[in-house]
Protein backbone atom coordinates (compact mmCIF):
# COMPACT_ATOMS: atom_id res chain seq x y z
CA UNK A 1 0.00 0.00 0.00
CA UNK A 2 1.44 3.27 -0.68
CA UNK A 3 1.69 6.42 1.13
CA UNK A 4 -1.58 8.27 -0.21
CA UNK A 5 -3.66 4.93 -0.13
CA UNK A 6 -2.75 4.38 3.40
CA UNK A 7 -3.16 7.75 4.34
CA UNK A 8 -7.11 8.03 2.51
CA UNK A 9 -7.25 4.61 4.75
CA UNK A 10 -6.24 6.27 8.09
CA UNK A 11 -8.72 9.32 7.04
CA UNK A 12 -11.47 7.05 6.64
CA UNK A 13 -10.31 5.50 10.06
CA UNK A 14 -10.99 8.29 11.84
CA UNK A 15 -13.95 9.25 10.39
CA UNK A 16 -15.69 6.38 11.36
CA UNK A 17 -14.59 6.25 14.44
CA UNK A 18 -15.53 9.88 14.97
CA UNK A 19 -19.19 9.05 13.34
CA UNK A 20 -19.58 6.49 16.26
CA UNK A 21 -18.96 9.08 18.67
CA UNK A 22 -20.54 11.79 17.70
CA UNK A 23 -23.98 8.77 17.34
CA UNK A 24 -23.23 7.68 20.40
CA UNK A 25 -23.73 11.26 22.42
CA UNK A 26 -26.96 11.78 20.43
CA UNK A 27 -28.71 8.67 20.79
CA UNK A 28 -27.76 9.33 24.60
CA UNK A 29 -29.09 12.40 24.38
CA UNK A 30 -31.83 11.98 22.22
CA UNK A 31 -32.84 8.48 21.17
CA UNK A 32 -32.27 6.33 18.33
CA UNK A 33 -35.43 7.21 16.44
CA UNK A 34 -35.21 10.51 17.63
CA UNK A 35 -31.61 11.91 16.03
CA UNK A 36 -31.67 11.66 12.14
CA UNK A 37 -28.14 11.52 10.50
CA UNK A 38 -28.25 15.12 9.47
CA UNK A 39 -27.63 15.74 13.36
CA UNK A 40 -24.96 13.31 13.23
CA UNK A 41 -22.88 14.44 10.35
CA UNK A 42 -24.04 18.33 11.29
CA UNK A 43 -22.37 17.96 14.81
CA UNK A 44 -19.16 16.94 13.07
CA UNK A 45 -19.68 19.45 10.08
CA UNK A 46 -19.36 16.72 7.26
CA UNK A 47 -21.74 16.64 4.44
CA UNK A 48 -24.81 14.51 5.27
CA UNK A 49 -24.04 11.62 2.78
CA UNK A 50 -20.79 11.10 4.30
CA UNK A 51 -22.49 8.93 6.75
CA UNK A 52 -23.52 6.46 3.92
CA UNK A 53 -19.69 6.03 2.84
CA UNK A 54 -19.60 3.67 6.33
CA UNK A 55 -22.55 2.79 7.20
CA UNK A 56 -25.25 1.29 5.72
CA UNK A 57 -27.80 2.79 7.56
CA UNK A 58 -28.28 4.45 11.03
CA UNK A 59 -29.59 0.98 12.55
CA UNK A 60 -25.87 -0.05 11.55
CA UNK A 61 -24.16 2.88 12.90
CA UNK A 62 -26.36 2.25 16.02
CA UNK A 63 -25.11 -1.35 16.17
CA UNK A 64 -21.08 -0.13 15.76
CA UNK A 65 -22.06 2.57 18.58
CA UNK A 66 -23.14 -1.08 20.77
CA UNK A 67 -19.98 -2.81 19.54
CA UNK A 68 -17.88 0.14 20.54
CA UNK A 69 -19.35 1.05 23.87
CA UNK A 70 -21.84 -1.50 25.41
CA UNK A 71 -21.03 -2.00 29.20
CA UNK A 72 -21.16 -5.81 28.71
CA UNK A 73 -17.41 -4.93 26.46
CA UNK A 74 -15.90 -4.13 29.64
CA UNK A 75 -16.48 -7.73 31.37
CA UNK A 76 -13.63 -9.94 30.15
CA UNK A 77 -10.84 -7.92 30.54
CA UNK A 78 -12.51 -7.25 34.36
CA UNK A 79 -13.12 -10.98 34.90
CA UNK A 80 -9.35 -11.45 34.25
CA UNK A 81 -8.36 -8.48 36.77
CA UNK A 82 -10.57 -9.68 39.37
CA UNK A 83 -9.65 -11.55 42.57
CA UNK A 84 -10.93 -13.04 45.75
CA UNK A 85 -10.69 -15.86 48.48
CA UNK A 86 -13.89 -17.65 47.40
CA UNK A 87 -15.63 -17.20 44.12
CA UNK A 88 -18.65 -15.09 45.99
CA UNK A 89 -15.30 -12.66 46.70
CA UNK A 90 -14.46 -13.02 43.05
CA UNK A 91 -17.94 -12.17 42.03
CA UNK A 92 -18.28 -9.02 44.12
CA UNK A 93 -14.49 -8.04 43.44
CA UNK A 94 -15.45 -8.19 39.67
CA UNK A 95 -18.59 -6.49 39.97
CA UNK A 96 -17.10 -3.46 41.90
CA UNK A 97 -14.23 -3.31 39.04
CA UNK A 98 -17.09 -3.40 36.72
CA UNK A 99 -18.92 -0.47 38.44
CA UNK A 100 -15.44 1.58 38.44
CA UNK A 101 -14.99 1.35 34.85
CA UNK A 102 -19.01 2.66 34.69
CA UNK A 103 -18.55 5.34 36.45
CA UNK A 104 -16.33 6.88 34.12
CA UNK A 105 -19.22 7.20 31.80
CA UNK A 106 -22.04 6.39 33.42
CA UNK A 107 -24.68 8.24 30.84
CA UNK A 108 -23.90 5.35 28.36
CA UNK A 109 -26.59 3.14 30.30
CA UNK A 110 -28.65 5.27 28.00
CA UNK A 111 -27.43 2.66 25.22
CA UNK A 112 -28.96 -0.30 27.09
CA UNK A 113 -32.22 1.45 27.79
CA UNK A 114 -32.53 2.21 23.78
CA UNK A 115 -31.68 -1.25 22.92
CA UNK A 116 -34.55 -2.88 25.03
CA UNK A 117 -37.30 -0.01 24.90
CA UNK A 118 -36.61 1.38 21.06
CA UNK A 119 -35.34 -2.39 19.29
CA UNK A 120 -37.26 -4.78 22.14
CA UNK A 121 -33.52 -6.17 22.90
CA UNK A 122 -32.89 -7.27 19.22
CA UNK A 123 -29.55 -6.75 19.71
CA UNK A 124 -29.08 -8.60 23.31
CA UNK A 125 -28.31 -12.00 21.86
CA UNK A 126 -25.32 -11.01 19.10
CA UNK A 127 -24.21 -8.88 22.43
CA UNK A 128 -24.21 -11.91 25.05
CA UNK A 129 -22.74 -14.49 22.50
CA UNK A 130 -20.08 -12.21 21.54
CA UNK A 131 -18.64 -11.35 25.17
CA UNK A 132 -19.79 -14.67 26.41
CA UNK A 133 -17.11 -16.10 24.31
CA UNK A 134 -14.28 -13.84 25.18
CA UNK A 135 -15.84 -14.48 28.87
CA UNK A 136 -15.42 -18.18 28.50
CA UNK A 137 -11.64 -17.59 27.17
CA UNK A 138 -10.66 -15.68 29.58
CA UNK A 139 -12.22 -17.60 32.72
CA UNK A 140 -10.65 -20.71 31.01
CA UNK A 141 -7.38 -18.47 31.76
CA UNK A 142 -7.88 -17.75 35.35
CA UNK A 143 -9.55 -21.03 36.13
CA UNK A 144 -6.02 -22.34 35.12
CA UNK A 145 -4.14 -19.98 37.60
CA UNK A 146 -6.74 -20.18 40.64
CA UNK A 147 -7.78 -23.36 42.04
CA UNK A 148 -11.13 -21.93 43.82
CA UNK A 149 -12.77 -21.27 39.99
CA UNK A 150 -11.41 -24.89 38.49
CA UNK A 151 -14.80 -26.04 38.88
CA UNK A 152 -17.02 -22.88 37.90
CA UNK A 153 -20.37 -23.04 36.05
CA UNK A 154 -19.05 -20.12 33.25
CA UNK A 155 -22.92 -19.29 31.99
CA UNK A 156 -23.57 -19.15 35.76
CA UNK A 157 -20.37 -17.03 36.89
CA UNK A 158 -20.90 -15.05 33.88
CA UNK A 159 -24.99 -14.04 34.23
CA UNK A 160 -23.95 -13.59 38.22
CA UNK A 161 -21.35 -10.53 37.30
CA UNK A 162 -24.52 -9.07 34.91
CA UNK A 163 -27.09 -9.69 37.44
CA UNK A 164 -25.15 -7.94 40.15
CA UNK A 165 -23.91 -4.89 38.31
CA UNK A 166 -26.97 -4.18 36.23
CA UNK A 167 -29.23 -4.88 39.14
CA UNK A 168 -27.56 -2.33 41.32
CA UNK A 169 -27.04 -0.21 38.43
CA UNK A 170 -30.30 0.27 38.01
CA UNK A 171 -31.86 -0.10 41.95
CA UNK A 172 -28.93 2.71 42.97
CA UNK A 173 -27.04 4.43 40.40
CA UNK A 174 -28.80 4.73 37.15
CA UNK A 175 -30.78 7.58 38.66
CA UNK A 176 -31.79 10.52 36.68
CA UNK A 177 -32.25 14.22 38.21
CA UNK A 178 -34.21 16.86 36.68
CA UNK A 179 -31.65 18.69 34.55
CA UNK A 180 -31.08 15.59 32.41
CA UNK A 181 -27.55 14.46 34.41
CA UNK A 182 -26.81 10.98 35.97
CA UNK A 183 -26.21 10.95 39.86
CA UNK A 184 -25.46 8.27 42.13
CA UNK A 185 -28.30 7.96 44.71
CA UNK A 186 -26.65 6.38 47.41
CA UNK A 187 -30.02 5.04 48.80
CA UNK A 188 -28.47 3.44 52.00
CA UNK A 189 -25.19 3.92 53.05
CA UNK A 190 -22.90 0.81 51.94
CA UNK A 191 -25.42 0.13 49.42
CA UNK A 192 -23.52 -2.03 47.08
CA UNK A 193 -23.14 -4.26 50.11
CA UNK A 194 -26.08 -4.93 51.03
CA UNK A 195 -27.62 -5.41 47.03
CA UNK A 196 -24.57 -7.68 47.06
CA UNK A 197 -24.78 -9.75 50.04
CA UNK A 198 -28.29 -10.44 49.05
CA UNK A 199 -27.60 -11.26 45.39
CA UNK A 200 -24.88 -13.22 45.99
CA UNK A 201 -26.37 -15.40 48.87
CA UNK A 202 -29.58 -16.25 46.40
CA UNK A 203 -27.53 -16.72 43.95
CA UNK A 204 -25.29 -19.66 45.71
CA UNK A 205 -28.37 -21.59 46.94
CA UNK A 206 -28.52 -22.15 43.22
CA UNK A 207 -24.80 -24.10 43.41
CA UNK A 208 -22.94 -22.21 40.52
CA UNK A 209 -19.91 -24.39 41.38
CA UNK A 210 -21.86 -27.13 39.89
CA UNK A 211 -20.35 -27.03 36.20
CA UNK A 212 -23.11 -29.03 34.93
CA UNK A 213 -26.17 -27.17 36.13
CA UNK A 214 -27.77 -24.23 34.10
Amino acid sequence: MDNTNQDYSLRGEQTRKELIDAACDLFILNGFHATTTRQITDKLGLVAGTLYNHFDSKITLFEAVLDTYHPWLRIPEVLRNASGKTVEEYIRDASEKLLREWDKRPELIRLHLIEVLEFNGQHIPALFEKTFTTVSKTIEEVRAKDEKLKDVNVPLLYRAVLGLFFGYLMSDKAIVDKENKFKESSFIEGGFDYFADAYLYGLFNQNINQPGKK
